[in-house]
């Protein structure tokens, strides 16, 4: 064993994994009526073990992207724990696809101040979405037709923006990584979007000002303590299908194997979890449920739960055929 600590990227895929765990466990809490302790792992053959009453929970936790998090991640938590004071609370900023933490100023103290506020006075287990200016480039590219092409997570909306509008634009909308989950709040977004187009003429280019929102929340039993900037490098593609459903694959083998290295040392655990954190947006946009579906049942037998953590909400993928307990009463 290696008495080397942990390199950044190994530290912060640790923390990530530990958030997952913790709110799968909170998420069992609330579906089943049961309370789920953690157990020390050490000498077991799975990555977590929950308790509840005399039974033992098997958990393997995986995350689907690779390389570790964002660049800088380490540095943005401890400055974020500094501003704290002393909290101790388990607190994650959950980076969205792309996000990039600056390094250089003032860019990386605006956005540490804009965390740190947003989660202030955060209570067990609620999430809550920061505001993050930035400004996004816009060009009236010919005076016929009314159409405004976008790129960026505002694609969708393409034909929202092009109603009412007169001539042809574009919007350069990559530097937004993650849009507003109310609807309202982004039908503002878009009203600004199209009134400054009406007041340019062709060939002009201007700035218009918006938001970014990202989403940070405290987990419900504040473990782990300090705060985890949790989140795939801005290189990695969370909408490459393909890349999921191996990666998806591989951790469902590994929780097999996991379970079948547990019987076979004779260590007794009466459901076993695939516990999954995956770097996105919003678990809306998640695709490992449709790649799940498109498995052989085999592929997936030996496990008996898979969850899925992102954007600080849990998704089951995967429900167990049976429980270890009684089913809940009617009505709770």
């Amino acid at each position: 064993m290696s008495d080397e600590p942990p390199s950044d990227a190994e530290a912060a895929e640790a923390r990530a994994r530990a958030v997952t765990t913790s709110l799968v466990a909170a998420w069992m809490g609330e579906r089943y009526y049961r309370t789920f302790r953690p157990l020390d792992p050490e000498g077991s053959a799975f990555d977590a073990l929950f308790a509840q009453r005399d039974r033992r929970i098997g958990v393997t936790c995986g995350l689907l992207w690779d390389g570790g998090g964002p660049p800088g991640a380490t540095e943005l938590a401890a400055l974020i724990e500094d501003d704290l004071e002393g909290d101790e609370g388990g607190y994650v900023v959950w980076t969205p696809p792309g996000g990039e933490l600056p390094s250089e100023e003032p860019r990386q103290s605006s956005l540490r101040l804009a965390l740190t506020r947003g989660l202030g006075g955060l209570e067990p287990g609620e999430r809550r979405e920061v505001r993050l200016p930035l400004t996004l480039p816009l060009a009236k590219v010919d005076a016929e037709g009314a159409y405004m092409s976008v790129s960026g997570p505002l694609a969708s909306e393409w034909t929202t923006l092009s109603e009412g509008i007169g001539g042809a634009f574009h919007l350069d909308g990559r530097g937004l990584r993650r849009l507003p989950e109310e609807r309202a709040e982004l039908e503002i977004v878009l009203t600004q979007i199209r009134d400054r187009a009406a007041l340019l003429e062709q060939g002009e280019v201007t700035a218009v000002d918006a938001h970014d929102y990202w989403l940070v929340s405290r987990l419900p039993a504040d473990e782990p303590r300090g705060v985890t900037v949790f989140g795939a490098p801005p290189a990695f593609d969370a909408g490459d299908g393909a890349w999921i459903r191996r990666s998806l694959r591989a951790q469902l083998r590994r929780a097999v194997a996991q379970s079948e290295a547990a019987e076979a040392a004779g260590e007794a655990v009466e459901l076993t979890v695939l516990a999954l954190g995956a770097s996105l947006a919003h678990i809306g946009e998640e695709m490992a449920t449709a790649a799940l579906r498109g498995m052989s049942p085999a592929t997936y037998g030996g496990v008996d739960l898979v969850a899925l953590v992102a954007d600080g909400q849990v998704r089951q993928l995967l429900q167990p055929r049976s429980l270890p307990w009684a089913p809940t009463p009617p009505g709770r």
